[in-house]
């Protein structure tokens, strides 16, 4: 028996039902989050009408865990979900089991911790209070997924607390936290965790019952005010891609809602959830969100045991390491961090603390925690300073022989038990392996740049590593709370295996007399927040002609780098990092700028190549861009790189920024049909070259 309780009457699937001094208290019990579906909703509503008729109650508290109120509702109900008439019908169903809630002849108050998310913020906002722990944190996280909230969310939050901030809240799934929630009359109390029930007895004591959600007007009776908050929220999502409609049916269903009534309002929310749900980008998006669970999951390492690991240590403070290092200490590692260079040190330190003092300046963390962040970061003078280490991750310039020689100095002073890794972006484990003295330890973790925001790390195996590594590695990518992908050794791996070719195709595009920008608009048009021009100024012109020297020589198909990026090279044109690149910048200002040097140098490997340069259209464009990342993605399905297909759309997505509503690369050719896939490249092939030929196991699912 819980100790906030004096009898326990019954316990039911989901709702455990107890009464205590004339309260009905209702905890949701789904763990591990209490994700919220049609049987627990059932009996919600059975446990509200128990209540209801039960002369002994006078009030009702709906609770969760200790830990989490809910994360909202069970999305393995949206893979159910065939047709529009099917969504409308799981909306309605919400709608009325939360209208039942609402309805209750006793007063109720919803009494939560943690995560309060999506369809359980909806269900709090049934009850008639509202009290939370100082962690609790709300949020409406469906526009993410390419839904709006079904369960009326988009009618009872505004009425709470007013169209503008509602519709930030809807439009944007950033979570309000407790402090905040009650500022804005999301909840009517904050109390400490030991504190919750009582609260919530003592609100339901307090004599007042105020209206419920639906029926408040006092936020939303100001037609001046509203019409500014829905002028700000068409500001809002201006930008927003026009295959998501998420977005505008919130924006619809909240103005329904107020320029109609509630239950117009909750009728149009119906609707669109069932319009959204219909649509190829959600669907899209929802396979992502379960592909995304699925990466971290390795069957034949089920049963293999984990080390601790406790404090990390990167070997390299570049920009690369200094991301590593940030983003271990904001996952509560211990992190030691060495360089040959002191004055590497002191500029990674001082970037680190930059990146994190943005961060309150932004109210994303407290200055308290950011504090905590600096401090787990040390400094060791010497690779000696590594003992301490549970695994050590060598972050050093992307050269074979330097890795190989750094890794096996690691080797020699860390731990006989610490695990070895190598944030290599391309390079064969093998290579590196070749000089060390136990190489079962040694384990590739690819982070990807900024590596204290980027969410994707490919964790690359060998022949040799040991299954303990790999199992340790896995969850300590998850532990630092990034996904996990796991792939087999060969170079480039997934994300450059598949990027590095896009990118040169776009120099490709140059060569044939297509311009910079037209290149990027194209390919920000099909969804990437970046044209690939754009995108290798920032990353460096040198960075790509280095590791596709690496590419060419381990894939026969690959066409070495054009001339115009070796010349601009050459010519010490980098990118952004010196000011000159495929664009122009001034310092500080990274505005891309038309370029001269550029312009001739393009001229002159045209004139070379005798190429007469031609107006090629953004079709062509996105299909040879498109087309390339297809035609090497299946070839890393061929040699078995990956776990699964959808872990490389899943880390084409994060890693490289493949557009999500489209669902990765792989999703995306099964969506335009493998037969007109092989067709098109075929035809690409016999004009462009080779480097475009579907391989054999394209052909086979096309049934060529």
């Amino acid at each position: 028996m819980r100790s906030d309780l004096t009898a326990s009457e019954s316990l039911t699937g989901m709702i455990e039902y107890n009464k205590s001094e004339g309260v009905c208290i209702l905890r949701l019990d789904n763990p591990p989050l209490n994700a919220i579906g049609f049987e627990l909703l059932e009996e919600l509503s059975a446990a509200i009408s128990r209540a209801n008729t039960d002369e002994d109650v006078r009030g009702i508290i709906v609770t969760g865990s200790d830990e989490h109120f809910s994360a909202g509702a069970d999305v393995n109900l949206f893979r159910g979900i065939s047709s529009a008439q099917e969504a409308m019908r799981m909306s309605r169903i919400f709608q009325e089991a939360l209208d039942s809630v609402e309805n209750s002849q006793k007063p109720s108050v919803a009494a939560v911790a943690g995560k309060v998310m999506g369809c359980a913020l909806e269900l709090a906002m049934a009850c008639d209070f509202r009290v939370c722990t100082a962690g609790a944190k709300f949020s409406n996280p469906e526009v993410t997924l390419g839904i709006n909230p079904g369960a009326g969310g988009t009618q009872r939050l505004p009425r709470l607390i007013g169209v503008d901030t509602a519709l930030r809240m809807l439009l944007t799934a950033q979570p309000v936290n407790a402090n905040d929630a009650l500022e804005l009359g999301l909840v009517d109390v904050v109390c400490r965790n030991d504190q919750l029930i009582e609260a919530a007895r003592e609100l339901l004591e307090s004599g007042e019952l105020p209206a419920g959600a639906s029926q408040r007007a006092d936020k939303v009776s100001d037609a001046r005010i509203n019409d500014k908050a829905f002028e700000q929220a068409q500001k809002l999502i201006q930008k927003s891609r026009p295959e998501i409609i998420a977005p505008k049916k919130i924006i619809e269903a909240v103005r329904v809602g107020l320029a109609e009534s509630y239950q117009a309002g909750l009728r149009r929310e119906q609707e669109a959830f069932a319009e959204c749900m219909d649509t190829l980008a959600t669907r899209n998006k929802i396979y992502l969100f379960f592909a995304g669970r699925k990466t971290g999951k390795v069957p034949e390492l089920e049963k293999v045991a984990t080390a601790k690991i406790a404090t990390a240590a990167v070997v390299g403070t570049g920009s690369m390491g200094a991301g590593i290092a940030q983003a271990l200490a904001a996952a509560g590692l211990a992190v030691i961090v060495t360089d040959a260079d002191e004055k590497a040190i002191d500029t990674a330190l001082g970037r680190i603390r930059k990146s994190i003092n943005k961060r309150v300046e932004r109210g994303k963390i407290p200055r308290r925690r950011a504090d905590e962040m600096i401090e787990r970061i040390s400094v060791a003078d010497n690779l000696q300073g590594l003992a301490p280490a549970d695994i050590v991750i060598e972050a050093v310039f992307e050269d074979t022989a330097v890795k190989r020689s750094v890794l096996s100095q690691i080797e020699a002073v860390c731990r006989s038990d610490a695990i070895i890794a190598s944030n290599t972006s391309t390079i064969n484990l093998d290579e590196l392996a070749e000089k060390l003295t136990h190489p079962q330890r040694l384990i590739g973790l690819h982070f990807f740049n900024p590596a204290h925001s980027m969410p994707l790390v490919e964790v690359i195996r060998h022949d040799g590593t040991d299954p303990g590594v790999i199992a340790t590695a896995m969850k300590f990518v998850k532990d630092i709370r990034k996904t996990p992908v796991l792939v087999n050794n060969r170079e480039g791996f997934v994300v450059n295996r598949l990027f590095i070719p896009y990118l040169k195709e776009a120099f490709g595009l140059l060569e044939d007399g297509a311009e910079a920008r037209v290149i990027d608009a194209a390919m920000v048009e099909f969804g990437f927040a970046m044209g690939p021009l754009t995108l290798i100024d920032m990353a460096g012109i040198d960075i790509l002609a280095l590791t596709d020297r690496q590419m060419c020589r381990a894939f026969p198909h690959h066409v070495p780098l054009s001339r115009i990026a070796t010349s601009l090279v050459e010519q010490d044109c980098l990118g952004q990092k010196t000011c000159r690149g495929v664009y122009k910048y001034r310092h500080g200002d990274y505005t891309p700028r038309d370029s001269r040097l550029t312009g001739d140098i393009i001229a002159n490997v045209q004139r070379e190549l005798g190429k007469t340069p031609r107006q090629v259209g953004a079709g062509e464009i996105t299909e040879r861009l498109v087309m390339r990342m297809i035609g090497e993605a299946f070839r890393v399905v061929e040699e078995k790189i990956a776990q699964r297909q959808s872990d490389i759309d899943v880390a084409v997505v994060l890693g490289a920024g493949f557009p999500d509503f489209r669902g990765g690369v792989i999703k995306y050719a099964y969506d335009l049909g493998i037969d007109k896939v092989v067709s098109r490249l075929e035809s690409l092939a016999d004009e462009f070259g080779e480097r475009f030929r579907p391989c054999e196991f394209l052909r086979n699912e096309a049934g060529v």
